[in-house]
């Protein structure tokens, strides 16, 4: 039977590492989603096929997301922005969840606020010099183990150092753009 530690498979954790590092080529990883538009500002995505450690994979099962605008939009869902702030605070989190449980630290509580401000006036052609993105982004993280402060500190600094989407929205990412035809 598998070790788990806060819920987390420590024996494939620390398999998929050890493949990982023995053959880069599993490391490669590449997720996709499919969205399509709903009406107005409203569109859903759906997400369920990925490759990694050398295969194809589906998840467990299709898992859907709806997004939509609160201004213009008719209450389809959270914005694109929050879906972003929720990946950030997921990311994170499953990183400090994984860094306890190589630790075996138990954890009681991680939970956090995540909250980013944006002028609209860039994403409604108001003002050309207006970024359309956030213009900033705090999360406050609550985390309490069973472990001392400094700890916790180690804890949260690894889960932000190995976030994937942290990464992504602190530096440059390459994007493409292009159009079936």
């Amino acid at each position: 039977m598998t070790e788990e530690v806060n819920g987390v498979p420590c024996d494939k954790m620390f398999g998929a590492i050890a493949k990982v590092r023995d053959d880069g080529d599993l490391a490669q990883f590449r997720f996709s989603a499919q969205n399509d538009w709903v009406e107005g500002t409203a569109s859903q995505s759906s997400i369920y096929e990925w490759y990694g450690m050398g295969g194809e994979h589906t998840h467990a099962e299709r898992f859907a997301f709806t997004a939509d605008h609160p201004t213009l939009g008719h209450g389809h869902g959270p914005t694109p922005q929050e879906f972003v702030l929720h990946a950030l605070a997921a990311c994170i989190t499953a990183g400090i969840a994984t860094g306890a449980a190589a630790r075996n630290i138990d954890l009681r509580k991680v939970s956090s606020r995540v909250t980013a401000d944006i002028d609209v006036r860039g994403v409604l052609g108001v003002d050309a010099d207006v970024r359309k993105g956030f213009s900033n982004i705090d999360v406050d993280f609550d985390i309490d183990a069973d472990c001392d402060e400094s700890q916790i500190d180690a804890l949260l600094a690894g889960g932000v150092k190995y976030s994937a989407i942290f990464d992504m929205l602190a530096n440059p990412t390459e994007i493409n753009i292009s159009r079936t035809t």
